[in-house]
C-alpha cells in the first residue's frame, strides 16, 4: 500500500508539472504563471523618481563600473552591487529604466520603473542563468536562458554579454 502511494504520488506530480516547466539547478522548476505570481508579489505601481535624478545621465559613460551588461541594440546596464540598483542606459548614455533588486537570494526578485516613476518590468531571477521578465501588465516579455533572450513564442529576440 506505502509503493502505491508514493508511485500515485509520483504520477501526480509528473502530470501537474507539464511540459512548459523550466528546470533549473536544484530541481525546481517554473512554469511562467508560477514565475508570474510569485514576481508581481508585493510589487509597487509607481516609485518617487526625485531620489534617482543624479543617475538621469550616466556621468562615466562606460569608463567607470562595477558590473555591466552590454544588449546587442547597444543598449547597457550598469549594476550598483551595493546598493541593489541596476540602471539601465541607451546607447548614447541616457538612462532608460531604474531597477531596485527587492532580494539577493534566488528567486530573485527585482523591480524596473521608468524614467518617471511607473512600473514598467518585474524581473525573476531564477538562477545564475535564467530569467523571466513581464510588463507591468504581467504579460510575458523575454525569457532569458544564458545569453539569449526569447518572446512569449519561444522566439529569439536578442542577445546580451
Amino acid at each position: 500500500m506505502y509503493k502505491f502511494l508514493i508511485y500515485l504520488s509520483f504520477l501526480f506530480l509528473t502530470i501537474n508539472i507539464g511540459f512548459s516547466a523550466t528546470v533549473i539547478e536544484g530541481g525546481i522548476s517554473f512554469t511562467v504563471k508560477q514565475a508570474r505570481n510569485i514576481a508581481f508579489e508585493n510589487v509597487d505601481k509607481q516609485i518617487p523618481v526625485d531620489s534617482f535624478s543624479k543617475y538621469l545621465k550616466d556621468k562615466f559613460f562606460f569608463r567607470f563600473f562595477k558590473e555591466v551588461t552590454v544588449f546587442s541594440d547597444g543598449d547597457y546596464s550598469i549594476h550598483d552591487i551595493k546598493n541593489n540598483k541596476c540602471y539601465y542606459y541607451s546607447k548614447n548614455g541616457n538612462l532608460k529604466i531604474i531597477e531596485i533588486i527587492l532580494n539577493s537570494s534566488f528567486p530573485q526578485k527585482s523591480v524596473r520603473y521608468d524614467i518617471n516613476g511607473n512600473l514598467d518590468s518585474v524581473v525573476l531571477d531564477i538562477g545564475n542563468s535564467e530569467q523571466f521578465i513581464f510588463d507591468a501588465n504581467k504579460k510575458l516579455v523575454a525569457h532569458w536562458i544564458g545569453k539569449n533572450g526569447y518572446d512569449e513564442n519561444g522566439e529569439l529576440f536578442g542577445t546580451r554579454d
